[in-house]
């Protein structure tokens, strides 16, 4: 059995791969906003509070990190013949 069969047809498994588990670590403190004062507003970014842009931001980061993986690692032992 070939190692695209092993990982179930995949040519490189995504989660063998130290930095993007990382990244996500990173992206996800920062899109959680456990680090802001409780009573913290800050100046506001496009009518919401700085923490909530902050969030949002590192939200939509995480979405394309995620995709990003996905196209660079999901590769699929049929497609690269």
């Amino acid at each position: 059995m070939d190692k695209a069969q092993d990982q179930g047809g995949l040519v490189c498994e995504p989660r063998k791969v130290g930095y993007i588990w990382i990244v996500y670590l990173l992206l996800f403190a920062v899109a959680v906003p456990w680090y802001w004062p409780a009573d913290y507003r800050g100046p506001l970014v496009l009518g919401l509070p700085l923490w909530v842009a902050v969030s949002l931001a590192a939200i939509a980061l995480l979405a394309a990190w995620t995709s990003w993986v996905i196209h660079r690692y999901w590769i699929e032992a049929e497609e690269t013949d």
